[in-house]
């Protein structure tokens, strides 16, 4: 089992419910045997440098990855742990060629994050359906907490 000292869960652009913050806080405790999983006050601003596509109507996932690690890994930073942090945003995000991406992550990182509107079945014209959401906003969570750990996807 892997152990961390702190979880951060930095939302960007939105302030989510509570139900989201909780899943998670318990989930992710429990996966990464976490001594603390605080919840940051949002983001309400990114720079738009960050390249938001209005054609695609989504934002660059590596461009909000990387503002994200240059904003949290100052070099005057003297802590002698590095917490993680779990960047939630509720807007939709692509990379290079792939369409979309539910998250993203550097291995070794600190920094991971996930977008929540394809996790929801609305999206895709379906009912709405929470039991399923949280099931994925967790699994994709620990998969790009995972990344950070330095886990890669399997080969097989």
């Amino acid at each position: 089992m892997i152990t961390v000292m702190q979880i951060i869960l930095q939302p960007v652009l939105f302030q989510p419910d509570r139900d989201i913050l909780s899943s998670l806080e318990k989930a992710l405790s429990k996966e990464f045997n976490a001594s603390s999983i605080v919840a940051a006050q949002p983001i309400k601003q990114i720079p738009e440098q960050l390249l938001f596509d209005n054609q695609r109507n989504q934002w660059k996932a590596s461009n909000i990855l990387q503002w994200l690690s240059d904003k949290y890994n100052k070099p005057s930073s003297k802590e002698r742990t590095t917490p993680k942090i779990l960047a939630i945003c509720d807007f939709d995000a692509y990379s290079g060629t792939l369409n979309f991406v539910f998250g993203q992550a550097h291995l070794h990182g600190n920094i991971a994050i996930i977008y929540l509107p394809r996790l929801r079945q609305e999206f895709y014209g379906l009912k709405s359906d929470e039991y399923i959401f949280y099931q994925r906003l967790v699994k994709e969570a620990v998969h790009e907490l995972g990344h950070s750990f330095g886990l890669g996807h399997c080969k097989i």
